[in-house]
């Protein structure tokens, strides 16, 4: 008996010692999760933790913000929905504080901030405000960068080269998604047909001719070039058919676009011909290792710098094609039928396709200010038709602002998907042969091979 009960005794003891461990290793887990709190949002869409860009731009806030959105109280979930969003940003940073009111049970609240609208709001910090017209992601973090950028940055698109127009809305040509884009982002979009006798409006930050064809105006090459070397920043993107004057000028700048075509017919976009290859790589002291997702070029030629270095100018390659690419030399469109490696004219991948010239300005007398060229092969990335695309949106947005010298902006931007919709799968050419060779031949070949197994062994049996 007094042997039954030391064994009972020590059996309740190490009960006992087991659950103190358990509710032990609970609190502690509960104790680092609450001054560690930290969120992992396994979703495809990423919707419930906060873009890279959002991120970036909350913690450039300095100073108390406070946030008012208003809502209905019949849509409970909308509520919550903004809420989590709103205390997200908090988290990141404190001095980004909010509060949230029923329409209409406060509307002298919604009259001192001329609000109207269910899920909408407004942003106020030290006396200004900025509305909201819906109290997601994507509209806080815009109505936040206006709040901490100082001053307007105009972006001057040239128009009159034959380039792709901001005004237009058409999927192939149309750079309407880019200019929405960019205002989203605080920046102002100017349309300059051609360039003024007095040269480049001293208000354009930065002045881009994406995808020109025609040649350059009489004095808009001296105008460009005279831009850059007193600290401009230009931006050129430059197709296969680009006019043989703009080719000329980038040579001002020790950049010389290929004439040639890019090959990439191991990791082309599934669907697609080999002469659209994806750019998986990216410069990162440019980037800051923010850019992952590679971007799909249409049609590329190559951008490489030139040998012969000019005085204070400095060429880096900032994106590359894949390993596995080569470039078809002396072609300007696609040849019909199949294309093959010619070892003696071709040049082997990884070929670049963008680069930045830093171009020193001219010195006279004072500190003289460094100019920026960004060039690309390709123009057409970034239409209405490509331009979300995997990392299209990404890349022309982050070298926007690099020439932009704003560093908070060269970051991942948050995916135009809404909660509950599909995320899109974008496989490579060889992915695409795997997937139907494993599901259309493999499995199904494996299944026959076994019933047919099957059947031979049991006719065996049966015939013994």
């Amino acid at each position: 008996m007094p042997r039954l009960f030391g064994h009972a005794s020590r059996h309740a003891a190490l009960v006992v010692l087991q659950v103190a461990l358990a509710l032990t290793f609970c609190g502690i887990v509960v104790v680092l999760a609450e001054r560690h709190n930290q969120r992992f949002d396994l979703t495809p869409t990423q919707s419930f933790v906060l873009s890279d860009q959002a991120i970036k731009i909350a913690r450039k806030v300095t100073q108390p913000v406070k946030v008012y959105g208003f809502y209905n109280t019949q849509e409970g979930g909308m509520r919550r929905q903004v809420e989590d969003v709103l205390e997200q940003f908090n988290r990141v940073n404190p001095s980004i504080g909010y509060s949230l009111h029923d329409l209409d049970r406060s509307p002298g609240l919604a009259k001192k901030y001329n609000v109207a609208s269910y899920n909408t709001g407004v942003i106020e910090a030290d006396g200004r405000t900025v509305p909201l017209s819906n109290l997601d992601e994507m509209e806080l973090t815009n109505a936040l960068l206006k709040m901490t950028v100082q001053g307007q940055r105009t972006l001057c698109f040239l128009t009159g080269h034959g380039e792709h127009s901001v005004s237009q809305a058409t999927e192939r040509r149309g750079y309407s998604e880019v200019a929405k884009a960019l205002e989203r982002e605080n920046y102002s979009i100017r349309a300059i047909e051609r360039l003024p006798p007095t040269g480049v409006p001293p208000d354009c930050t930065i002045v881009i001719s994406p995808g020109p064809t025609r040649e350059l105006f009489a004095g808009e090459a001296d105008q460009l070039d005279a831009y850059v070397h007193a600290g401009g920043h230009l931006f050129v993107l430059v197709d296969p058919d680009a006019s043989a004057s703009f080719v000329a000028m980038l040579a001002r700048f020790n950049v010389k676009p290929g004439n040639d075509l890019i090959v990439d017919e191991r990791n082309r976009f599934y669907g697609s011909d080999s002469f659209m290859p994806r750019v998986p790589i990216f410069d990162e002291a440019t980037f800051r290792r923010n850019l992952e997702t590679a971007a799909v070029f249409p049609l590329t030629r190559t951008v490489e710098p030139v040998d012969e270095h000019r005085d204070g100018v400095v060429v880096s390659l900032i994106a590359m094609s894949g390993p596995d690419s080569w470039a078809r030399e002396g072609t300007e469109q696609p040849p019909a039928g199949a294309v093959h490696f010619r070892p003696d004219v071709d040049k082997n991948g990884p070929l670049p396709v963008a680069v930045i010239a830093n171009v020193q300005g001219k010195p006279d007398g004072e500190t003289p200010a460094t100019g920026r060229v960004a060039v690309f092969g390709d123009s057409d990335f970034a239409s209405n038709f490509y331009l979300n695309l995997m990392g299209n949106k990404d890349l022309f947005m982050s070298t926007i602002a690099v020439l932009a010298e704003d560093e908070d902006l060269v970051a991942v931007r948050r995916k135009g998907l809404q909660k509950g919709s599909i995320s899109p799968i974008y496989l490579t050419a060889e992915q695409g042969r795997q997937i139907f060779t494993s599901a259309v031949l493999v499995q199904p070949g494996v299944l026959l091979l076994a019933g047919v197994l099957v059947t031979m062994r049991r006719r065996r049996r049966g015939g013994t």
